[in-house]
């Protein structure tokens, strides 16, 4: 009998991956001889090797590939796809080269959607979702970008979008919700009824009866004390509970949450239901409650926010109904003799709720050396808004420093940026958030983007405060560079003030752009001069900003570097290159910022 030829069985491997049997097709792939193998065959292995879950070879084929086929959308969005399922946050990076190189690569555009979707990022997911909704216009495509419009606060574009589809996907709960942050209750809520009468789905159920409650309150308690019983839903039964309590009528509440209680321990309705006897001034039971309560969750400590969340309105409550100095005992004896980061928290805003400074900071500090993320933060907070600048910068350094997780990264970020204490003033700070924004650039998500383009106007502002109006103009333009389509705290028009500004006050304005820039086809990196020389870090982020820009001035390098040694820092860094035979940069004499700094390595 012949054998199968190479042909006949690369026709195999890609019917059986039609039919959905990866792993037969796998198979196939792998009696093909390597030095047979052409690049269809390849990407089919490694396919394969991502559908049948084999993750970390699907990894190690993929990077292969993009070695010999560096411009393949497919190869990048499945490079995505693998990161994506392993957790890896390089996975945006991957589907955004994937859409980059072919705006109409259907599959890679929902993959780089969806993703941006789970994670909350409707604003980055908004280009992407236009793109698909005007090349194929399918009905999930359509919700997707319907549910990001509602989520951005721009409703009435999703209704017109709905409306504009012909309305076939009116019963969504897109639709429904796009009514409802329209204001229009009464539509929502008989769109909702509509469509539980047709699916019986207790989501829509639930959305009915919640935009009732918000145009025809007694209509609706009485909707709800039909369907919360009858419908064994907790969610349902929570929402008829908390609409009674914000009613007044905390006895009947009270017996619903009884009930909601023999369904289920959850500590949220086992706080509710210590939250409604104190209501009702039933303050025994309510402390044991209580009390009870926090025990259980320190004990267990499976969500810490929750055990926040407890504690804080345990804390609250005592405050509110005890003496302070018994509400102190009290609360130290059931909470703050378990060392953990949520305890110690709530210990220091105790005393800071006393006004009691000395104690707050100690327990503040406490939690910062028990968890240097959550409790740092909280004590950079209370050093912010007490004077200690100092200190404040000193311990978001090493937050900085030391957070590893992309999200862990944005959200000190915002709080540097957004905090009303005002911690972006700090430019120590400043240059180090930069720094570490930018080194996860290719990673970060819209508002990491937003955040990073918000830090560069600051320091661009700070430039332009000392007169650097080179290093601010060059901040301005990385500033515009990042910045996503779609933001909300920054625009391009408040670089370009800045750039103007800096136009009209320099005596002597200079380009900072001095090389056009020129496309090449991507090449193996050459080694690089850092591989041949012992550079410390500062030396080496001077090598990198000055064969970026070819010529840099000192007042750049004193901001790039946040420290006015520079001259001594550039002295030195010549020298170890001369002892290596090296010629690295030339100094290009004085000008109006300092000696100009020229990169002739290679």
């Amino acid at each position: 009998m012949t054998p199968p030829t190479r042909e006949d069985l690369k026709k195999d491997a890609f019917r059986l991956f039609e039919e959905g049997r990866y792993q037969e097709s796998l198979q196939i792939c792998t009696e093909i001889q390597p030095a047979e193998r052409d690049s269809a065959v390849e990407i089919l292995t490694a396919t394969n090797l991502y559908y049948t879950g084999k993750t970390e070879d699907a990894e190690v084929c993929f990077r292969d590939l993009l070695q010999k086929m560096p411009d393949s959308s497919y190869v990048h969005s499945y490079l995505g796809k693998v990161l994506d399922m392993r957790g890896d946050e390089g996975a945006i990076a991957e589907y955004a080269a994937a859409v980059h190189l072919d705006p109409e690569n259907q599959d890679a555009l929902r993959s780089y959607a969806g993703y941006l979707l789970s994670r909350r990022d409707y604003h980055g997911a908004l280009p992407a979702l236009l793109c698909l909704v005007r090349i194929a216009k399918k009905p999930d495509d359509v919700r997707n970008l319907m549910r990001a419009l509602i989520e951005i606060g721009d409703a009435e574009e999703a209704l017109a979008l709905h409306a504009s589809s012909g309305g076939e996907y009116g019963k969504t709960p897109e639709y429904i919700d796009a009514l409802a942050e329209t204001c229009d209750f009464r539509h929502a809520a008989e769109a909702a009824c509509r469509i539980y009468q047709e699916t019986k789905d207790k989501a829509v159920l639930r959305k009915y009866l919640g935009y009732l409650s918000r145009y025809d309150i007694q209509a609706s308690l009485a909707a709800y004390a039909t369907h919360a019983h009858r419908v064994t839903d907790c969610d349902i039964l929570f929402d008829y509970i908390l609409l009674l309590k914000s009613n007044g009528d905390y006895t009947q509440a009270l017996d619903e949450a009884e009930i909601l209680l023999s369904r289920s321990q959850d500590p949220v309705y086992r706080l509710l239901r210590a939250d409604l006897l104190a209501a009702l001034g039933r303050h025994d039971p309510a402390l044991a409650s209580y009390e009870q309560l926090v025990h259980d969750e320190l004990a267990s400590k499976n969500d810490l926010d929750m055990l926040g969340r407890v504690i804080g309105t345990y804390r609250t409550y005592l405050m509110t109904r005890l003496p302070a100095a018994s509400a102190t005992e009290r609360f130290l004896s059931h909470v703050s003799r378990d060392v953990n980061v949520v305890s110690l928290l709530e210990t220091a805003r105790l005393y800071e709720d006393q006004n009691n400074g000395t104690e707050a900071r100690a327990w503040y500090y406490r939690a910062y050396r028990t968890d240097y993320l959550s409790g740092g933060l909280a004590y950079a907070r209370f050093l912010s808004a007490h004077g200690e600048d100092r200190e404040c910068e000193k311990v978001m350094l090493y937050i900085l420093s030391n957070v590893r997780k992309g999200d862990d990264l944005v959200y000190v970020a915002s709080m540097i940026l957004d905090e009303p204490g005002g911690m972006f003033r700090l430019r120590r700070l400043m240059t180090q958030l930069v720094r570490r924004l930018e080194e996860r650039r290719t990673t970060l998500n819209t508002r990491g983007l937003e955040l990073l383009a918000m830090a560069f106007f600051i320091t661009a502002s700070n430039a332009l405060e000392v007169t650097d109006y080179a290093g601010c103009k060059y901040y301005c333009l990385c500033g515009i560079d990042v910045m996503p389509a779609h933001t909300t705290a920054i625009r391009p028009e408040d670089f370009l003030r800045l750039i103007r500004t800096c136009k009209e006050k320099s005596v002597a304005d200079r380009p900072i752009m001095n090389v056009p820039q020129v496309h090449r086809k991507a090449t193996a990196p050459a080694p690089s001069v850092t591989d041949h020389l012992d550079l410390d870090e500062q030396e080496q982020k001077i090598v990198l900003f000055l064969r970026s820009h070819r010529q840099g001035t000192e007042m750049e390098l004193r901001t790039l570097l946040g420290t006015r040694r520079v001259v001594g820092i550039v002295n030195r860094l010549v020298q170890k290159a001369s002892r290596k035979g090296i010629h690295l940069l030339e100094k290009k004499g004085v000008g109006e910022n300092g000696e100009i700094y020229e990169y002739t390595g290679t």
